[in-house]
């Protein structure tokens, strides 16, 4: 067991299975409720702004504006299920490697 999974798992044993639930399903909630449509545009424009600005100083970023607005309008269109339907989908279709 990683050690991020250990610290996971002692936040789970410290609150209890139905605290740590529902705290899974408020974070999610959370990003959800903030990825509106005036949200993300201002999110949009955030990001051409950033890429403006680090083309004019001379900064290489690992992620394109184009790549980081896809990821904030895929999480805006993902924000549309339910969050019990997204990690239902998460457990059965997504692998994940530590």
């Amino acid at each position: 067991m990683s050690n991020k999974t250990q610290e996971i798992s002692a936040i789970e044993n410290k609150y209890g299975l139905v605290l740590f639930r529902m705290a899974l399903t408020h974070l999610a909630d959370v990003g959800i409720r903030h990825l509106n449509d005036e949200n993300v545009n201002e999110a949009v424009k955030q990001i051409a702004a950033n890429e403006k600005a680090d083309k004019a100083d001379g900064v290489v970023t690992i992620m394109t504006a184009e790549f980081q607005c896809g990821i904030v309008r895929c999480a805006a269109e993902l924000a549309k299920f339910g969050v019990w339907e997204l990690f239902s989908y998460i457990k059965n279709h997504v692998a994940i490697s530590d």
